[in-house]
């Protein structure tokens, strides 16, 4: 199972989440206090990639309703592995940047039965990810969703992972919920000291758990 740090800004927080063994680092291109520049993205890539455990890492663009053609330009920019897709994209846009070489991860915002429905819609989808969003009175707590519910769509796609308020405190369990299959747990704002910033403790804290 692999972890993904999403949220990063800084080349000193890329290296700590590698150093303490993500798989995948994110980038946010959309609207969010972690946002980054196209150009600083790449920047960060490059200055990531040159160490050991960065070039075997798939560092990831996150897009929220962005026009294809502009995630395709700032991918091949930033020279991502994958793009996350977190909006209302349809089917065609995902494959219209399948067909451009890009690997797409799409999110989907639903559990059980009809999150595979939704998945069933983007066939040109390399990655999912669920992601069950708390209400913002929840969020730093150890509360998130009931993962036993991603088992349909883990057993209908053998790359999806899950997010929504994964944390330290209660990823351990996540992991355990969601059973075999689970190809990956994601998390970003449960992991900063500050907006964009990184608490690293916290980064080791939370791959140690997912890992068991």
């Amino acid at each position: 199972m692999l972890v993904k740090i999403c949220g990063i800004t800084s080349e000193a927080d890329g290296r700590a989440a590698l150093a303490a063994g993500a798989g995948l680092l994110g980038f946010i291109l959309a609207k969010s206090p972690r946002r980054v520049t196209v150009a600083k993205a790449a920047r960060l890539v490059a200055a990531l990639r040159r160490t050991p455990r960065g070039r075997r890492a798939l560092m990831v663009g996150v897009f929220k309703d962005a026009p294809a053609a502009a995630v395709l330009r700032a991918a091949r920019r930033a020279r991502f592995n994958l793009v996350q897709l977190h909006g209302a994209e349809t089917p065609a846009e995902v494959e219209r940047l399948s067909r451009r070489g890009l690997l797409v991860m799409k999110v989907i915002k639903r559990l059980g039965r009809a999150a595979v429905g939704e998945m069933r819609r983007y066939p040109e989808a390399f990655a999912f990810l669920l992601e069950k969003p708390v209400a913002k009175s929840l969020r730093g707590t150890a509360r998130t969703a009931d993962w036993r519910r991603a088992r349909p769509a883990l057993a209908a796609h053998r790359r999806v992972g899950i997010a929504g308020n994964l944390s330290p405190a209660n990823v351990e369990r996540a992991v355990r919920q969601a059973g075999p299959g689970l190809w990956l747990v994601d998390a970003a704002s449960t992991l900063d000291r500050s907006p964009g910033r990184k608490d690293h403790a916290l980064v080791r804290s939370f791959i140690r758990a997912a890992r068991g």
